[in-house]
């Protein structure tokens, strides 16, 4: 096993000597490499969450568009009392979940 020394001289403030302290870096370059391994694994795993939740949120906005899509048909029809009762929890069931997640992308708030 190769050996990584560090000589460093040091004027003592007690004595007025020098003294010659010898650091072995062997161990700290040891535990670095095994930082170094998990940051490099932590990374992959963050790109991974990142792509997943990319992609869950691309299948929530189909979702949202189409369930507002059916709504907007059913909107235009003559409804029972019943039939608009379901319909008027529907949207707030979805009103809720958007409140619920959120303006995260920016898409709720026109640019100005």
């Amino acid at each position: 096993m190769s050996r990584h020394l560090v000589n460093h001289e040091h004027m003592c403030p007690g004595c007025g000597e020098i003294h010659v302290i010898v650091i072995d870096l062997a161990p700290i370059l040891k535990d670095l490499a095994v930082v170094k391994t998990e940051l490099r694994k932590l990374g992959r795993h963050m790109a991974t969450a990142t792509e997943q939740l990319t992609a869950l949120s691309a299948k929530v906005d189909d979702l949202v568009a189409d369930v507002r899509a059916a709504l907007a048909v059913i909107n235009n029809d003559d409804l029972s009392t019943d039939a608009q009762a379901a319909l008027d929890a529907v949207n707030a069931k979805l009103d809720a979940f958007d409140t619920e997640v959120g303006d995260a992308d920016g898409s709720d708030t026109p640019p100005v």
